[in-house]
């Protein structure tokens, strides 16, 4: 998700700009949690969070830093999801990674016991600054390290041109992602030899509507050149509307002994219109999600199959109130996600509307089975 106000040259373009900003300037601002709302499992104030799945003697913990971005933590390995700590004021176009907010990360990371140095592979579900911008500095430090893959759309690459060494970026092509639309044959990625990785064809839901329009910005085709001139060092900065979405991804993942599947995540960093970003089925019929982390944000702006049709799917076998979710991407990114005191929910998004959709197709949130976290939780399965 990401939000560029811009004015078209084309008038009533213009005009509908015009209407977008002062609508959001001035009436969507940015909530204080309501405790009461859906959902009704934010962690107030712990940094710990278990779910009980006891399907292996080695667990997982995954350190939500606010977004889409995850840190996954398994076996002495990571896996790195969508990295993004910076955040910038609403109005602000000019974008910038944050030393500041460096610190405040790292500081985070060493209190969880968390070494970036071990991170196996990197995923960008799509190349909106709030899900990679923050990766060039974590590139530029050695943070993450010039060995380790990373994988995302074929815009990545160029974004990220004066950062990587050679053959360090994979676009995952057609042949590398599964499709749910058209259907082709699955193939995992092997990110270690205990973790393997699905990329699916998703998309992202607009990011509001008015008048019943639906508004989705920063598409369209990316300026490699940009890049290539305006952000050669970390700390450079770049305009919000040049971080042109291109295609999204979901992921599942397999942690595994040998050909065991140990445990199995479904990541989902964006809000989509169903059936895109959904596993295939005969997998998921074969071996259940047992944890999912679904996006909350502009969820009320995808058709209202999302999220329950695609929870039925990763659940199969479970009954839906036992369906254990993650919500993630929830907070207002551009106040500071990793303070708890100041996270609030991210505006133009009807979190009572998704508590509705969810009770209705009997996923009813509860303390147990559903989470909402705060940046900066560490999520146990064991």
């Amino acid at each position: 998700m990401g939000f560029d106000i811009t004015l078209a040259k084309r008038p009533h373009k213009k005009w509908i700009g015009l209407t977008i900003a002062i609508i959001v300037l001035t009436t969507a601002c940015a909530k204080v949690i309501p405790e009461k709302e859906f959902p009704r499992t934010i962690i107030p104030s712990a940094d710990q969070f278990t779910f009980h799945i006891q399907n292996s003697p080695d667990s997982i913990r995954v350190l939500y830093l606010g977004c889409g971005h995850l840190i996954i933590l398994y076996r002495q390995e990571n896996i790195v999801i969508d990295p993004f700590f910076s955040t910038h004021g609403f109005t602000k176009s000019k974008l910038f990674s944050d030393t500041i907010a460096f610190r405040k990360y790292e500081n985070l990371l060493k209190k969880q016991r968390v070494n970036l140095n071990d991170t196996k592979s990197v995923w960008i579900a799509h190349t909106h600054y709030d899900h990679m911008s923050d990766l060039p500095l974590l590139l530029e430090k050695k943070r993450i390290v010039s060995t380790t893959p990373i994988y995302g759309n074929e815009d990545g690459a160029s974004i990220l041109q004066n950062f990587l060494t050679p053959q360090q970026y994979h676009p995952l092509t057609k042949e590398l992602t599964y499709n749910p639309k058209q259907p082709t044959p699955v193939s995992f990625i092997n990110a270690s030899t205990s973790i393997s990785v699905l990329s699916i064809r998703s998309d992202h839901a607009p990011h509001y509507k008015i008048f019943g329009l639906p508004i989705h910005l920063m598409k369209g085709k990316l300026k490699a050149n940009y890049f290539k001139k305006n952000f050669v060092r970390a700390t450079d900065t770049t305009s919000r509307g040049q971080w042109k979405e291109g295609r999204t991804y979901s992921y599942l993942i397999d942690f595994k002994t040998n050909n065991h599947i140990d445990y199995r995540l479904f990541i989902q960093t964006s809000a989509s219109h169903y059936p895109l970003g959904r596993p295939p089925l005969d997998v998921l019929r074969e071996r259940p999600v047992d944890v999912a982390f679904l996006c909350a944000a502009s969820s009320d702006y995808v058709k209202k199959k999302y999220p329950v049709n695609i929870l039925r799917d990763l659940f199969p076998n479970h009954p839906a109130k036992e369906a254990k979710v993650v919500w993630i991407h929830w907070e207002d990114f551009f106040g500071e996600p990793l303070e708890f005191e100041k996270a609030r929910l991210v505006r133009m998004t009807n979190f009572k509307g998704l508590g509705k959709r969810l009770r209705k197709g009997g996923f009813t949130p509860d303390s147990i089975h559903q989470v909402m976290p705060r940046p900066g939780t560490v999520v146990t399965i064991k």
